[in-house]
């Protein structure tokens, strides 16, 4: 999937904590790395901030089966780019992968389709800050911009961007966006 989906990629394999370290220290830095939860010797709790530090600017997406929320909102938190789940469909996967290269941030946690919000519930659930963060993400405003706007730093914004993607069952911020406007959000 990777080849046809990013043409002319070079690809390195790990298969473990130590590869994956030693193919870092080695060459250019990697565009992306996609990196399982359940990575021989790779803690994804403890280990994640570490390799987020040693990679600033890479993007860095969580593929795995693992669908506990507290790991995935670890790995989040720690500076992930988005989760995707194995359970996806190929086409789905492929789009946020693309989403994640374009700037977005990702959760794709289900099979069968890109999820869409939970009308029902989603909304509700959503605190006043994650309300106001969903509102500029409607307006197309970026992390800083939003930062800047409600006095917070970007992490900060990034950990409640995460929150209302996973409140909402929503694939990226796109896709937040369309249906916040589609709510009436401006």
């Amino acid at each position: 999937m990777m080849r046809n989906l990013f043409a002319g990629a070079e690809i390195v394999e790990a298969g473990d904590r130590a590869g994956l370290t030693r193919s870092i220290g080695e060459g250019d830095t990697p565009d992306l790395i996609l990196l399982d939860l359940l990575f021989p010797g790779f803690d994804a709790v403890r280990d994640f901030a570490g390799l987020r530090r040693s990679l600033p600017v890479t993007p860095i997406v969580a593929v795995s089966m693992v669908h506990d929320n507290r790991m995935i909102d670890a790995v989040m938190e720690a500076g992930a780019n988005g989760f995707v789940s194995k359970t996806a469909r190929p086409d789905d996967m492929a789009a946020a992968l693309n989403a994640v290269m374009d700037g977005e941030t990702v959760v794709l946690r289900a099979s069968g389709g890109v999820p869409v919000g939970n009308q029902k519930d989603g909304l509700g659930s959503l605190t006043n800050r994650q309300l106001d963060v969903l509102r500029f993400m409607a307006q197309g405003l970026s992390n800083k911009e939003i930062a800047r706007e409600l006095e917070i730093s970007p992490y900060t914004v990034r950990i409640h961007v995460s929150a209302v993607l996973r409140t909402l069952s929503l694939p990226s911020r796109a896709a937040a966006a369309s249906f916040a406007a589609s709510r009436g959000f401006s």
